[in-house]
């Protein structure tokens, strides 16, 4: 009894050894996908397409990379769930579940560094939102007083020049 006891009580400080782990990967994680978004911002305000396709296939890779994270978080999250008896799995909950002091100044922490990166990756992506739409807004206004922009649906053509209709005016 006492043996398994002691078995219980090491698994679930490991557990918690583990969910502080994983933590701290996402905190490392999620300031590599910042400064890529800060990386992403500048490319785009200067222009630099070969930055901006080299970022678009880093954030692919860091995009997989936090999915994984992630469910590694949920999996450990349910299991410190079930060893202690929470209601709910969240960081915030197993922080209020246990009672080691020194573990929980540490989930805390990890936490509100996570709560200021998520923020911070949030109005990143706000920004690059109103850059993109605002450039390509730019390079349509552009284009059209160039007279380069067809009408739509016309496949760059406009149809009432041509005589007899091509095989693209037929099928649409």
């Amino acid at each position: 009894m006492v043996i398994s006891l002691l078995r219980r009580t090491y698994m679930e400080h490991n557990s918690i050894k583990n969910l502080v782990e994983i933590l701290k990967s996402q905190v490392s994680h999620y300031s590599l996908i910042r400064d890529t978004l800060l990386c992403e911002k500048t490319a785009i305000t200067s222009w630099d397409n070969d930055k901006i396709k080299e970022l678009s296939k880093t954030k692919e890779q860091l995009s997989k990379k936090e999915k994984l994270l992630e469910e590694a978080r949920k999996t450990i999250s349910l299991r410190i769930k079930e060893e202690y008896n929470l209601d709910d799995d969240t960081v915030l909950a197993i922080i209020e579940g246990i009672d080691d002091d020194k573990c929980q100044d540490e989930l805390n922490q990890l936490r509100d560094e996570l709560l200021v990166l998520v923020s911070q990756i949030s109005q990143l992506t706000v920004s690059l939102k109103v850059i993109y739409n605002t450039n390509l807004k730019i390079i349509s206004d552009v284009k059209v007083k160039m007279g380069f922009v067809p009408a739509a649906n016309k496949y760059g053509m406009d149809k009432s020049t041509v005589s007899m209709p091509s095989a693209l005016q037929i099928t649409g």
